[in-house]
């Protein structure tokens, strides 16, 4: 798959078919952050139908790597869980392989210090994206979310939504309802990708039924994480209208690294990414 990417003055040619995604690869040995790989946003938007003028949004992309490891100064392993995360704003998004081996070929270097690791690190991944990135080291991942509605405890046939149904009623609410069985496919390898969606808003009740239909309708597309998540943000706001609204999706995690893309109507968001009980 070939898109065309705007970088600066100049037009390239990003070729989704040269990512190192569903590839055989060599692990490195070496430090190399040349493995970095960065996507433009602006063009994964485009192919999705995605157009910011229209559909404002705040947001942001927070990444959880649990097999981090490095050398200390003397040469002894140490292991950690990295917690990287960048706005939805920036030019690019980093690609899930290329971050994988990055941090791979961290494992053999040794560091003088905690704060050299971390120095590095984020210095690496604002390269890959031209923009600012928070990252934490922590010896212990985080606690899991506590559970909230759930639409797939729904009973019945999903042919009962129909098209002429409306998506709200008139009942003003303000809730958090989730769909564990979400599944995309990957643009690239076509392997398929497993989330739990968090949709929490303020407005007419959503028709729940509607809902999951809609969101079992991604079973066979092929987007990136952050793609859809921004796709069912966009729809569900031009759908239902509601006064606020936050769309979160905690990917199963892949080669030891999951994301969670967040996309809210709301500037101020809680930018705390917690784990869902399957991750």
């Amino acid at each position: 798959m070939v898109v065309k990417q705007r970088e600066g003055h100049k037009d390239l040619i990003l070729d989704l078919d040269k990512l190192p995604l569903g590839k055989r690869t060599t692990y490195p040995q070496k430090y190399d952050p040349s493995l970095l790989v960065g996507i433009s946003r602006e063009e994964s938007r485009t192919r999705s139908g995605i157009y910011i003028q229209d559909n404002p949004f705040y947001g942001l992309d927070s990444w959880t790597a649990y097999e981090l490891s490095w050398l200390d100064h003397e040469g002894i392993p140490k292991n950690g869980v990295l917690y990287a995360a960048y706005e939805s704003s920036t030019q690019k998004f980093i690609e899930s392989k290329s971050l994988k081996l990055y941090l791979n070929s961290i494992n053999n270097k040794k560091f003088g210090t905690h704060e050299d690791l971390l120095t590095l690190i984020k210095n690496d991944l604002q390269q890959c994206i031209s923009s600012e990135v928070d990252i934490e080291i922590r010896n212990n991942p985080k606690k899991f979310i506590k559970g909230n509605k759930s639409v797939d405890l729904l009973t019945g046939s999903l042919e009962s939504a129909k098209e002429e149904d409306p998506w709200v009623n008139s009942n003003k609410i303000t809730e958090e309802i989730s769909c564990d069985v979400f599944r995309s496919l990957c643009p690239v390898t076509g392997q398929p990708d497993w989330a739990t969606i968090r949709i929490n808003y303020s407005g007419k009740h959503i028709n729940y039924r509607k809902l999951l239909k809609y969101l079992l309708s991604y079973r066979n597309m092929q987007a990136f994480h952050e793609e859809c998540v921004e796709k069912i943000f966009v729809d569900i706001k031009e759908f239902c209208e509601p006064d606020d609204l936050t769309v979160t999706a905690n990917y199963m995690r892949r080669g030891g690294i999951e994301l969670n893309p967040l996309r809210s109507s709301i500037k101020e968001f809680n930018k705390e990414i917690l784990r869902e009980i399957k991750q």
